[in-house]
């Protein structure tokens, strides 16, 4: 099957172009921006930054911004981009490549965000909560957290059941002609804990027309509303919204997704307020 690698986004910089290409949405953008419109300058905390879709705006916007990220690749095109703004810009931004699972996270911020789908990231529940409970350490009393993740409720979708081989991301072509194909198959679940184990493959043809394969096994969980809801609450946060979708509907079963707009308050609060 090829030599294992730990994730597609270390494999190759084509890669997190072809991230890039396909992550164009700005709507998660334009809701936090309307969550802290009434806020001055913040300092923001976005773990797994990726190649800087959220954090480059918000910098923009005036904030100053830390991303922490594993993938080589998705930082150094990160600061491709970063290196094309103003010097004054560049000065908001921090980006710093560690493991998030693995390392502790700096402290002090009144935002951090968990957004992009960034917990389908990681292969079990305890590796999600941790990020929340990581997060609420991230923050000064006070502060808030932003949380947008797809969600399902109930056992594992059959979809994902399913033992057919399916394409899968990263796939497209690259500027330089490099082209990438993936495939994603399921080989083990576990639906009443809604865990998924997939074998994946990758293929990379080069302009000159060599071939890399590479190949391993990934597994995730989808979390639902109510795992989410409390490690929230079991770490200190009080969350002041639910939204469904972007547009700030509210949320239900049904919705496209699970945001919590969530504030981290002190121990003593929550508990003179319950």
């Amino acid at each position: 099957m090829g030599q294992a690698i730990k994730h597609a986004y270390d494999l190759d910089p084509c890669v997190a172009e072809l991230y890039d290409q396909q992550e164009t949405q700005t709507s998660d953008i334009e809701l936090l921006r309307r969550l802290i419109a009434a806020k001055q300058e913040l300092r923001i905390l976005e773990p797994f930054c990726g190649t800087g879709r959220i954090l480059l705006p918000l910098a923009a916007d005036g904030h100053s911004v830390d991303g922490l990220d594993r993938a080589t690749p998705m930082l150094d095109h990160a600061r491709a981009k970063l290196a094309c703004l103003t010097p004054h810009l560049q000065e908001r931004v921090r980006l710093l490549q560690m493991d998030i699972l693995a390392s502790p996270w700096p402290g002090g911020y009144d935002l951090v965000i968990l957004g992009g789908n960034c917990l389908y990231e990681l292969a079990t529940p305890h590796q999600q909560e941790t990020c929340i409970a990581r997060a609420a350490q991230a923050l000064r009393p006070g502060g808030y957290l932003f949380m947008d993740n797809d969600h399902m409720e109930g056992d594992l979708d059959p979809a994902w059941r399913n033992a057919d081989v399916r394409a899968a991301f990263p796939r497209g072509t690259c500027a330089d002609g490099t082209r990438i194909q993936a495939t994603r198959q399921t080989v083990w679940y576990d639906a009443p804990n809604r865990l998924a184990r997939f074998a994946r493959e990758i293929r990379i043809t080069r302009p000159d027309g060599s071939v890399e394969q590479q190949a391993y096994l990934e597994q995730k969980h989808p979390v639902s509303h109510d795992e989410l809801a409390g490690w929230l609450d079991a770490h200190g946060f009080d969350i002041r919204a639910t939204y469904g979708d972007h547009d700030q509907s509210p949320y239900t079963r049904d919705a496209p997704r699970a945001i919590f707009w969530a504030q981290k308050a002190p121990r003593n609060t929550r508990r003179n307020n319950r």
